[in-house]
C-alpha cells in the first residue's frame, strides 16, 4: 500500500503551546500510572497509556517495542502494542512487525539499536535519514520519529516510539523529560512483575516439593532439559559429586544397571498412561561397594495432557529404621532449607499460632525460634488484625482475591523497634487442621532508596531554579558544592523591561503573568543555553551569572552569546506580539566581569543560591545606562577584554566603543560597549 507523504514542514510550538502540551502528556501518564501500579498484571493499562499519549503529543501513531531473541537467537525486535490515529494501521496485529531483526548484513547491531542497548534516546526526521530507514518513513508518511529506551534492572526491554506524519518534529527536553517518565513507569511495572514471577515459580517449586516428599528433592522439568537436586539427595545416593542442572540423566545413572532401566521403564509408563503419581525402588552403591535400597515417590505434572515437569524425593529403607531415620533426616532437611532462604518464613495454625520460624526471620525481628514458637503472629506483624485470633486466615482470603499479592506492613522487633517488611500468605490445606505460610521479606533498606531518591528529587528542584539542566546532573552526581562560600571571578548579567510599570498598566492581571512567564521563558532558554545560572529574579528583570557554581574557560563569551541570544529572541517575541495587536517590548541588558563572593545561604529545605559583590552591582547599574545610551547590550570593559582572551577579536563583531562613562560607585570613568537593537539579525 503507497501512502502519500504530507507536505514538508516543520512545527514551531510557542512557549505556552509547549507547557500545555507537557502538561497534557503529564496528565496522561498520571492517568495510566494509576491503571499500571494499581494492577498486578503490568500490561492491563499499556494501552491506555498509548491512547493518551497519541492524543496528548498530538502524534500519529505511539509503539511499544519489545527487543528479544528472534527464533534463530539473534537479536530481534516485536510490536506487542500500539495506538495509530483514524486512518493509520495498526501495527501489532501486523506479522510484519514482529521478530524484526536489529543486525546489519556483517552481523552486527544497527546504529539505532546500539543506542538503544545504551540507553540513548533517538530522534530524525525524514529529511535526516537516507536508505531503508528512510524507505520505512516514506511507506508509514512518517515526517518525525523519536523512541525512549524501556530500561530495566537488568538491561533494556525494549522502547516507547512516536510517528508524526504531519510534522518534522523536535522534541524539546521538557517533552522529552514526560516521555523518560512514562517508559520509567513501563520499566517498573515489567520489572516488577518479572520478580512477581520470579518469587511465584519459587514458591511453586517448593509447593510441590513438600507435596511430593520430605526427604531427598529433585525437580526435573522435562521442557527444559533441566534438574534441581537438593544437597540431601546427593548424600542418599553416595554421590561424590554434584550433579549438574543440565545434566537430568546422571541422577538415575547411579543405581545398578540392572535397576536403571527398570526405573526409566516405569517413569515412561506412568507418563504413557496419565498417571500424576509415581513410586519405584532402586539400589545404590556407597563408596564401600556397600548396596543400599532406595525409594522415590513424586508427582508428574502435566500441561494440556504433555508431562512438563517431574517432582520428587528419595528415601534410603535399607534398614527397618528406615522410616524413623527419614523423618529425623526430613525434618532437619527442611530446616536447612528454610534456614538457607532469603526471606523470612513463618508457619501459623488457623489460629495464628506460630509453629515454624527460619532463621532469616530471627535476623528480622530479633526473636530465636524457641522464643516465639506457640506465640501469635500477631506479636511480630503490626496489623489492624493482629489481635483476631484468625488473622491468617482472614488476611490469605483478603490476599487470595489477586495472585501473588504483596502487601506492606510493620515488624515488631525485640527490642520494640519497627522495620517495615513486605508480606505474602500462603495456606497449606490438610486433611485435619489448616496452616499457613507467611513468606516476609524486610524491605529497610528499599525504603531507605526511596527516601534518598525523593531527597535527590527535592535537591534536583532546588537547583533547577538556579541552573541548567546539564549543570543540575553535574551538581547532583558531584554531592553539590554550592553550599561552600568562595570568591571567584564571574560574569554577571541584567537583563529588565524598559517602561514595565506604564506597559503593564492597563493589563488585566492574566496578561501580566503571561507576560512575566513568556519574558522569563525567553530569558531563561538564552541562559541555560551557554551554562549560566539564574541568580534570582527581580520584577520584570532578572540577573543571571556565568562561570557559577565553577569556572569555566569561556564565562564572558557565554555572557555576551546569551545576551545576544535575548535580543534576538525578543525581535522574534515582538514580532508575534504585533501581529496578535500587543504592544512591542524593550530590554536592557548590562555585562560586567569581575571578581565576587558565592555561596548557598538557604536551609535544608530550600536553596537560596546567593552572588555579591562590586563586580555585581555595577552589572545592574550598567543595565540602567543602556536606556541612557540607548543600546540593547551594554558591556563593560573588563568583560570585553575577558571575551577577546577567551575567544579572540571575533567577539567583538556587532559592538561599539561608547566611550567612558561615570558609574555611580566608581570614582573614575569606566570604558562601555554596545550592541544596538537594530544591528541584531
Amino acid at each position: 500500500m503507497t501512502v502519500v507523504l504530507a507536505t514538508h514542514a516543520i512545527n514551531h510550538e510557542t512557549p505556552l503551546d509547549e507547557l500545555a502540551r507537557r502538561t497534557a502528556m503529564l496528565d496522561a501518564v498520571g492517568y495510566a500510572a494509576t491503571k499500571i501500579i494499581g494492577n498486578e498484571n503490568w500490561s492491563a493499562g499499556i494501552q491506555e497509556l498509548l491512547n493518551r499519549l497519541g492524543h496528548a503529543t498530538d502524534v500519529n501513531r505511539v509503539t511499544l517495542f519489545e527487543i528479544h531473541p528472534s527464533p534463530d537467537g539473534r537479536p530481534a525486535e516485536s510490536c506487542r502494542y500500539d495506538w495509530a490515529s483514524p486512518g493509520l494501521a495498526r501495527l501489532s496485529d501486523d506479522p510484519r512487525y514482529h521478530n524484526i531483526l536489529l543486525t546489519e548484513a556483517e552481523g552486527q547491531l544497527s546504529a539505532w539499536a546500539e543506542a538503544r542497548m545504551r540507553g540513548e534516546i533517538v530522534q530524525a526526521t525524514l529529511s535526516s535519514v537516507t536508505g531503508e530507514t528512510r524507505q520505512t518513513f516514506i511507506e508509514h508518511g512518517t515526517q518525525a520519529f523519536i523512541s525512549v529506551p524501556i530500561m530495566l534492572q537488568s538491561g533494556v526491554w525494549g522502547f516507547l516510539g512516536l510517528d508524526d506524519c504531519r510534522w518534522e518534529r523536535q522534541w524539546s527536553a521538557l517533552h522529552i523529560d514526560v516521555l523518560k517518565t512514562a517508559a520509567a513507569l513501563i520499566a517498573g511495572a515489567i520489572d516488577r512483575s518479572q520478580v512477581n514471577e520470579a518469587l511465584r515459580l519459587s514458591r511453586e517449586r517448593y509447593a510441590l516439593a513438600a507435596r511430593g516428599a520430605n526427604d531427598g528433592l529433585w525437580d526435573w522439568n522435562l521442557k527444559e532439559s533441566t534438574i534441581y537436586c537438593a544437597p540431601r539427595l546427593h548424600e542418599i545416593l553416595h554421590l561424590s559429586i554434584l550433579i549438574p542442572e543440565h545434566a537430568p540423566d546422571m541422577l538415575f545413572s547411579c543405581f545398578l544397571k540392572e535397576d536403571w532401566h527398570a526405573v526409566i521403564a516405569n517413569l515412561d509408563h506412568c507418563i504413557a498412561t496419565g498417571e500424576q503419581q509415581f513410586r519405584f525402588e532402586a539400589r545404590v552403591k556407597d563408596a564401600m561397594a556397600k548396596v543400599h535400597w532406595i525409594v522415590a515417590r513424586g508427582l508428574i505434572i502435566y500441561d494440556h495432557g504433555k508431562a512438563t515437569r517431574i517432582v520428587g524425593s528419595m528415601r534410603d529403607i535399607t534398614d527397618f529404621k528406615a522410616a524413623e531415620l527419614s523423618l529425623q533426616i526430613g525434618e532437619a532437611r527442611v530446616r536447612a532449607i528454610l534456614d538457607t532462604a532469603f526471606d523470612a518464613i513463618i508457619t501459623t495454625e488457623a489460629d495464628g499460632c506460630i509453629v515454624e520460624y527460619n532463621l532469616a526471620a530471627s535476623k528480622i525481628f530479633g526473636y530465636g525460634r524457641e522464643e516465639v514458637l506457640g506465640r501469635s503472629i500477631g506479636a511480630l506483624i503490626s496489623s489492624p488484625l493482629c489481635s483476631d485470633p484468625a488473622m491468617p486466615a482472614r488476611l490469605y482470603a483478603d490476599l487470595a482475591t489477586t495472585v501473588d499479592r504483596l502487601i506492606e506492613a510493620e515488624g515488631c522487633r525485640a527490642d520494640s523497634s519497627r522495620v517495615p517488611v513486605e508480606l505474602s500468605v500462603t495456606e497449606v490445606a490438610l486433611p485435619e487442621e489448616r496452616l499457613f505460610t507467611f513468606v516476609i521479606r524486610d524491605i529497610s533498606h528499599r525504603k531507605r532508596l526511596e527516601a534518598q531518591l525523593a531527597a535527590v528529587q527535592l535537591q534536583r528542584a532546588q537547583l533547577a531554579r538556579h541552573f541548567s539542566p546539564n549543570m543540575v546532573e553535574e551538581l547532583i552526581l558531584a554531592g553539590d558544592a554550592t553550599g561552600l562560600a568562595r570568591e571567584q571571578p564571574i560574569a554577571v548579567l541584567f537583563a529588565d523591561i524598559y517602561g514595565y510599570t506604564e506597559l503593564v498598566a492597563a493589563m488585566p492581571g492574566e496578561k501580566i503573568i503571561d507576560l512575566l512567564r513568556d519574558f522569563r521563558k525567553l530569558v531563561e532558554t538564552a541562559v541555560f543555553a551557554q551554562n549560566g545560572t539564574i541568580d534570582k529574579y527581580i520584577g520584570d528583570g532578572l540577573m543571571a551569572t556565568f562561570g557559577t557554581p565553577y569556572v569555566g574557560k569561556t564565562d564572558a563569551t557565554n555572557a555576551i552569546i546569551a545576551a545576544q541570544h535575548m535580543a534576538r529572541a525578543l525581535k522574534e517575541w515582538n514580532g508575534r506580539r504585533a501581529v496578535a495587536g500587543e504592544p512591542c517590548i524593550q530590554i536592557g541588558i548590562g555585562l560586567n566581569y569581575g571578581p565576587a563572593t558565592l555561596g548557598n545561604i538557604g536551609t535544608e529545605q530550600r536553596l537560596e543560591f546567593a552572588v555579591v559583590g562590586d563586580t555585581v552591582n555595577m552589572a545592574s547599574r550598567i543595565e540602567n545606562i543602556s536606556r541612557v545610551v540607548q543600546h540593547a547590550i551594554v558591556a563593560s570593559d573588563d568583560l570585553i577584554r575577558r571575551a577577546m582572551q577567551e575567544s579572540g577579536a571575533m567577539i567583538l563583531v556587532g559592538f561599539t566603543d561608547l566611550g567612558e562613562h561615570s558609574i555611580r560607585g566608581r570614582r573614575k570613568p569606566i570604558r562601555l560597549w554596545g550592541i544596538a537593537a537594530d544591528t541584531l539579525m
